[in-house]
């Protein structure tokens, strides 16, 4: 499938650029416990300066679920860069991004939490989430909806194809996140208390995700290796 993606348009992006000092301004405190003041400073300095070039590579799947998660996607990327030009490596970007959306979500009551993770796999959501496969696919990012059946030990598996999360981290000149780009799926499932387990991976050329009501999620060697460093 050749892919056709169009860019978000100029007023999107100069919305997106006045919203970045509020995202940033969420790490700071995180940053400077971390790293210090001083590099905290690159990181935010950098990260400002950056986003203007960064957002005009944000593509548009005209569906909120994507576009929401390829915006937020275009903020880590000027964090990565404001990161790496204080000398912090993907490995620790891609930890303290996890530990941070962990912060965010410890934040949100438990049974809260639980509930939003019965509903994301519930029928009905299903049957939208299956909607929405079909509506990105014929925007260039194949995606796959297989609802399990009796014979499976899964509630409902994703298959995409063509990632175009990847193929923007690459766009921005940040394609060494590629081993590790499936984080946010991961510690999303763990903040839903679902269970997740990523059958292939983009190497494959195929990514492949089976989600459970219950069970633990096996978070790829790649990134539990760095979560353990």
């Amino acid at each position: 499938m050749k892919t056709q993606t169009h860019m978000i348009d100029r007023n999107k992006q100069v919305k997106l650029i006045k919203g970045l000092p509020r995202y940033l301004k969420s790490k700071r405190k995180a940053l400077e416990a971390t790293y210090g003041d001083e590099k905290t400073s690159t990181v935010l300095r950098v990260a400002n300066e950056v986003y203007p070039e960064i957002v005009c590579h944000v593509p548009t799947f005209n569906s909120q679920m994507y576009d929401t998660l390829i915006v937020l996607a275009s903020k880590m990327a000027a964090l990565k860069k404001g990161m790496k030009a204080a000398g912090i490596s993907t490995e620790q970007f891609v930890k303290f991004s996890i530990e941070q959306t962990r912060a965010s979500a410890q934040k949100v009551p438990g049974f809260l939490r639980k509930l939003g993770g019965k509903i994301y796999i519930s029928r009905p959501m299903r049957s939208y989430l299956n909607k929405v496969a079909h509506q990105v696919t014929n925007k260039g990012w194949p995606t796959k909806l297989i609802p399990g059946n009796k014979e499976d030990d899964f509630t409902m598996s994703l298959e995409t194809r063509n990632c175009q999360m990847v193929a923007f981290w690459e766009s921005v000149g940040e394609g060494d996140i590629r081993p590790y780009c499936t984080f946010f799926d991961f510690t999303s499932a763990e903040a839903l208390g679902l269970g997740l387990k990523q059958i292939s991976d983009i190497d494959s050329g195929v990514c492949k995700y089976c989600f459970y009501k219950k069970g633990r999620v096996h978070w790829p060697e790649r990134i539990q290796k760095i979560l353990e460093n």
